[in-house]
């Protein structure tokens, strides 16, 4: 539960169409993390999760998960959107690929969550270095098919990626065309008359569309139907304009921006998609 945002949303209506009440309770102030790495151990008992992590040549360490069992079929690097870390919300981002035998890594951003780093600038090009070589990586030490997954700005993450390495898959949750495009999305309808967002030239430079020009590997698009933060538009204005012939579009039903990967009709479609099927 997100009180400021109740909070704010209840000040809206008001302001809009006269009082409003909003019940709380005291459980809604009390933290709890629903989606913890830990949860697993119930949720994916045949699976072990192990601490990982790798060292960059600045000293910054990256570290994350990976959770795994002998007999997995094929393995995903996933990229998380941003604010997402592992330890309060891997439980819920890799319980999806345990249910399709697959092992799952994923590592917390530069300085963030379970990583660290040295007090010095950070910008997008340090941000690309530091995934490249997580890359490189996990690809050398990672045995059969290696799917490159990210959701939200992960998906960004992801596609950069994909314009310098040659990928066994890419798959893009929950994306868009451009920076200025996801950015303009995070703002809601009521204020969008009098909200303008300026994109440093670093962001502005972010181009899903120009990441993909030269992409010929499986490509697979993934977007919830009830997604406002990454509209379903957008998401597929990048799809089409991707010149591909092994790419695939799934547009899930009943979902919005964080669920689309617990739907059954995911699950399906991402099989058979790695199985070949693009239609």
């Amino acid at each position: 539960m997100n009180i400021p945002r109740l909070l704010l949303s209840a000040a809206m209506l008001a302001a809009l169409g006269g009082c409003s009440t909003v019940n709380l309770t005291a459980k809604q102030f009390l933290p709890r993390d629903s989606g913890k790495v830990t949860h697993l151990k119930k949720t994916a008992p045949a699976y072990q999760v192990e601490n990982i992590e790798f060292t960059h040549p600045d000293g910054a360490i990256s570290r994350g998960i990976h959770v795994r069992k002998p007999d997995a079929q094929f393995t995903v690097l996933y990229f998380m959107g941003s604010g997402v870390r592992v330890d309060a919300h891997g439980g819920v981002f890799s319980k999806p690929f345990t249910e399709m035998n697959a092992n799952v890594i994923s590592f917390d951003y530069h300085d963030f969550g379970r990583s660290e780093a040295p007090d010095s600038p950070f910008g997008l090009a340090d941000l690309e270095r530091e995934t490249l070589a997580l890359y490189d990586h996990v690809r050398a030490t990672t045995k059969g098919k290696l799917v490159v997954h990210g959701h939200s700005f992960g998906s960004f993450v992801a596609a950069r990626l994909a314009a310098k390495r040659e990928l066994d898959a890419l798959v893009l949750e929950g994306t868009g065309t451009n920076a200025q495009a996801y950015a303009d999305n995070q703002i809601p309808w009521y204020a969008k008359a009098f909200v303008r967002i300026n994109l440093d030239q670093d962001l502005a430079a972010i181009d899903n569309r120009a990441a993909l020009r030269a992409f010929q590997g499986p490509l697979l698009v993934i977007n919830g139907v009830n997604d406002v933060q990454t509209p379903i538009a957008t998401s597929r204005e990048l799809f089409d304009g991707v010149t591909n012939p092994r790419k695939r579009f799934v547009a899930v039903e009943e979902a919005g921006h964080m669920n689309s990967m617990s739907k059954p009709q995911t699950i399906g479609v991402y099989q058979a998609f790695l199985g070949g099927s693009y239609n």
